[in-house]
């Protein structure tokens, strides 16, 4: 038996549905998932002092020259 949706693409209305659909499914889920949790409550587990050795550096890469600049004249 042949696939009929193989080559097939949903577009427009179809599409912006679907993903409608699916957002609202994940905010249903998260609200569910979430629903008894105390958000504000916070537990210090340790309180250390900051490790002042730490020398913070950064390099700076620059970015790669456009392909129109490696362009022959």
């Amino acid at each position: 038996m042949q696939n009929r949706q193989h080559d097939r693409r949903i577009n427009g209305a179809a599409l912006e549905m679907i993903m409608q659909d699916v957002l609202t499914g994940m905010q249903d889920f998260t609200l569910d998932a979430c629903t008894g949790c105390v958000t504000a409550n916070m537990e210090i587990l340790a309180v250390e002092a900051a490790d002042s050795s730490v020398i913070r550096s950064a390099e700076v890469l620059p970015f790669p020259p456009r392909r129109s600049d490696n362009l022959p004249d």
